[in-house]
């Protein structure tokens, strides 16, 4: 709850606004029964017209009074749930930033999206139904206690007992529901969960006609949470019929004590149309309370789910020690030394004591098979991850020591799937710099082999680009997405299987154009063809997180088993296509 209370007090004018609104609402609203016994007792018991008519205009007013209160309330109350919502997902967008890669994948993708949405969404209609419908219970109960007393001490007993016997149910349910409405919320990513996955992977489930099974998987997802969704309900099944009875009992008791007190002169009519004029209020408004009070659990279940994020202590911290700038033109812009890094509750670190050094104005290329972590070692030099031991440095720098932005600024970096964002094609190649003028543009469009396909299109640079590139061919994302890396000023250039879905002559154009343009960079290549990487100054060869070969093409294939197994692989390959 302090996620809740932290944002009332962040928010006190609008708060208080709301509150007051809600007070005058109060007022107006149970103005009306003592205006009603004034109305009997002495206008009509009197029967005077006149002071009847400006008894009921006195009412009239009341109630218009009331219904403007209540519509101010109203929209002060949506307008903190819109705020609410806005902050906390600024927050939320914020928190997730400064996660590593392990720390958002112990939450999961499904998870994180549906913190960002449903339960955001559960705290904002808590929020106004607590306002408009739950909190007013309680006050116009004390309100109408005090009033109800005022008119009679004897008949006061009735409210009091009704009240606190609703309060002793909701106490009794609320406890029950409680972790169903946590289950309910994490039924719900995994319902999300599954969702992904088999829209995600739609083209494959039909490939190898898996529809059966992932229907029932996804029939059992549903019905888990569906199951709670019921025993949930079910819970608060009983509140409702409580209410009634406790209302019915109420009418009844004040009638029975307040007719004997009328037959003994000790109370006149109007006041018993008053007292139960306020227990039919009060009651009206907890029956509207325990319709809505169910939201309650959910909320609470959503607000820990968030809180629980927004307090996870990132795995990678910025310490910030040194300045980013205080060291240029270093000739070894990066260096492993002895790094390992490991996941964890992994039984086998993903990276074993990995020593390279990446020079200014040479192409240092990673090569292995699928799962020795060629990509891992892109990651821990970006601190996606933070490695287990060693050291790595950028520009004699250790990167630990840097802030995440100040080491970001130097690398610029191409991942293994190529994702562009919606928008226009100049939007998503400004991305990391928004000052490129148009003729850097252009020249780097050339670089990347994309002027072709660009200058094709209607509006050239200025055409629309659908989320993730989905309107580009794979090959069309990937040589995008190289111009927007090289749109960024930086000290090295980090390829990751950047050029898989080139043919072998637009990739053989791109990496001799790459070399005459970042000649003066580090230049880190991550490939699986060899032919990508057969020009580099040196090669990494991995085996299962494991460095066990470093040179030129040349040396590896004299005296590297695995770099030869490798190539002989490939040229296998290429063998039985030229065949077919």
């Amino acid at each position: 709850m302090k996620l809740v209370i932290d944002f009332f007090k962040k928010n006190k004018r609008l708060s208080s606004a709301t509150v007051v609104a809600l007070l005058f609402q109060i007022l107006g609203t149970l103005g009306v029964p003592l205006l009603v016994a004034k109305l009997i007792d002495e206008g009509i018991a009197s029967g005077d017209p006149i002071l009847v008519y400006e008894i009921g205009l006195q009412m009239v007013g009341v109630a218009f009074f009331a219904a403007i209160s209540a519509i101010i309330g109203s929209y002060l109350s949506a307008q903190m749930a819109a705020s609410f919502g806005y902050q906390i997902r600024n927050f939320f967008f914020r928190k997730v930033q400064k996660l590593s890669l392990k720390d958002t994948e112990e939450f999961g993708v499904a998870s994180l999206v549906n913190r960002t949405s449903n339960d955001v969404d559960n705290i904002q209609q808590v929020m106004i139904l607590f306002l408009q419908m739950i909190l007013p219970g309680p006050i116009i109960s004390i309100v109408a206690i005090y009033m109800t007393y005022s008119l009679s001490p004897k008949l006061t007993i009735v409210p009091i007992l009704s009240m606190l016997i609703f309060l002793m149910a909701v106490f009794i349910l609320m406890k029950k529901s409680n972790p169903y409405s946590r289950s309910v919320q994490m039924k719900m990513d995994q319902v999300t969960r599954v969702f992904r996955e088999f829209f995600m992977g739609i083209s494959v489930i039909r490939a190898f006609g898996n529809q059966e099974y992932e229907k029932k998987r996804t029939d059992q997802t549903f019905k888990e949470y569906a199951d709670n969704t019921i025993k949930l309900n079910q819970v608060f099944a009983w509140l409702t019929p409580t209410v009634l009875f406790l209302m019915g009992s109420s009418l009844a008791g004040i009638l029975w004590i307040g007719g004997n007190e009328v037959a003994l002169g000790k109370l006149q009519i109007g006041s018993i149309t008053a007292v139960a004029e306020y227990t039919i209020i009060t009651l009206a408004y907890l029956v509207m309370a325990a319709m809505v009070i169910v939201t309650i659990p959910k909320g609470m279940a959503s607000v820990y789910r968030i809180q629980e994020l927004l307090t996870k202590e990132p795995e990678v911290k910025d310490l910030a020690i040194v300045n980013a700038d205080s060291q240029k033109n270093q000739k070894e812009v990066v260096a492993f030394k002895n790094v390992t890094f490991s996941y964890q509750h992994a039984a086998e670190p993903v990276l074993q004591n990995i020593s390279f050094v990446a020079k200014r104005g040479e192409v240092t290329a990673i090569v292995g098979g699928t799962g020795s972590g060629k990509s891992t070692i892109a990651k821990v030099l970006l601190r996606f991850s933070e490695i287990t031991s060693g050291e790595i440095l950028l520009n004699g720098l250790a990167v630990h020591e840097l802030s995440q932005f100040d080491l970001r600024k130097k690398i610029s970096y191409v991942p293994q799937k190529a994702y562009l964002f919606s928008g226009t094609i100049e939007e998503n190649l400004k991305t990391g710099n928004q000052t490129i003028s148009s003729d850097e543009l252009e020249h780097i469009i050339k670089i990347a082999q994309s002027d072709s396909f660009i200058h094709s299109l209607e509006k050239g640079i200025q055409s629309k680009v659908a989320q993730g590139g989905s309107n580009f061919s794979g090959g069309q994302k990937q040589r995008l997405a190289i111009a927007r890396a090289l749109a960024k000023q930086a000290d090295v250039y980090v390829f990751d299987d950047s050029f898989s879905a080139l043919d072998f002559k637009t990739d053989s154009r791109l990496r001799q154009a790459l070399k005459e343009e970042l000649k003066n960079k580090a230049v880190i290549i991550v490939a699986q063809r060899i032919s990508t990487i057969k020009d580099a100054d040196q090669i990494l060869v991995l085996d299962e997180g494991v460095m066990v070969g470093k040179g030129t093409h040349t040396e590896l294939l004299e005296t590297n088993p695995i770099y030869q197994e490798f190539v002989a692989s490939q040229s296998a390959s290429k063998e039985t296509q030229d065949d077919e």
